[in-house]
């Protein structure tokens, strides 16, 4: 689904964190909004999942307000990774995966055949189906981060949100995870939103970027096009030089020396 937001004010206690924020997120894309620490990011996502209410303007998704939507009906069109998340530590992973399940069900209806299947589907796409039977608790760092993507696409989403995937993970563990993102939405044509502080991440697997500086959009655009020696120094205070190498479709940060 298309997203757009207009003139998006986002705030806590009174205080705005974000103003006058327009910006567009495509159908089956892979976005990433990056920025400094404290410029917003993480705020503009979680507006756009309606885990934060904003002061003014609007959000639409396919053209529809998104305060429309009652609660079950957009649990099944966008599923939500929020950085920090926790499950009882004797759950098996099927049965957390299985919760994804909740917004297409009564509250006293189990799973249906259809339910296990689609369960099923989720922890082979993710890599976790040998993990069916394991407590999430004794799952490492990587194990468990796919499981709970895992649990979020077992909603069958249009749009998957993701608040900075690869935090705690080490650099294996984010290379698998980039690589677990774009299968997703490749394979499955579920479009992605996500949070990132890696940049070479950024470049790397997204279709679309957003930045944002200071509680405001800074840019927007293609990789190629947004992330430039001029951004990084605008937005970062970082010199370097973005460089193609032979054979790579993307280009590269290349950082200046230390003194």
């Amino acid at each position: 689904m298309d997203i757009k937001t207009q003139s998006l004010q986002i705030g806590y206690g009174g205080k705005p964190v974000v103003n006058c924020l327009d910006i567009e997120i495509k159908r089956g894309k892979i976005t990433s909004i990056i920025g400094p620490n404290g410029s917003g990011k993480s705020t503009v996502l979680k507006a756009l999942t309606r885990l934060l209410s904003f002061k003014e303007g609007h959000i639409f998704f396919d053209g529809r307000d998104i305060k429309s939507f009652e609660s079950k009906e957009f649990a099944r069109s966008v599923g939500v990774l929020p950085q920090i998340h926790s499950a009882p530590p004797d759950f098996q992973v099927k049965e957390l995966v299985g919760y994804g399940r909740i917004p297409y069900q009564k509250w006293y209806e189990r799973n249906s055949d259809e339910d296990n299947a689609i369960i099923d589907w989720a922890m082979k796409a993710t890599g976790v189906w040998n993990l069916r039977e394991k407590s999430i608790q004794s799952c490492s760092g990587g194990e468990s981060q796919r499981v709970w993507i895992a649990t979020v696409l077992s909603q069958k989403p249009d749009i998957l949100f993701l608040d900075e995937p690869t935090t705690y993970l080490d650099i294996a563990h984010q290379l698998e995870m980039m690589q677990l993102i774009k299968k997703l939405n490749r394979e499955n044509n579920i479009g992605v939103v996500m949070v990132l502080h890696d940049l070479a991440q950024a470049l790397e697997v997204s279709d679309w970027i957003v930045v944002i500086k200071d509680g405001q959009k800074y840019d927007e655009g293609t990789p190629e096009k947004v992330i430039t020696s001029r951004m990084m120094k605008d937005v970062y205070d970082v010199d370097c030089d973005i460089i193609y190498v032979d054979g790579r479709k993307k280009p590269l940060i290349a950082y200046k020396e230390l003194a």
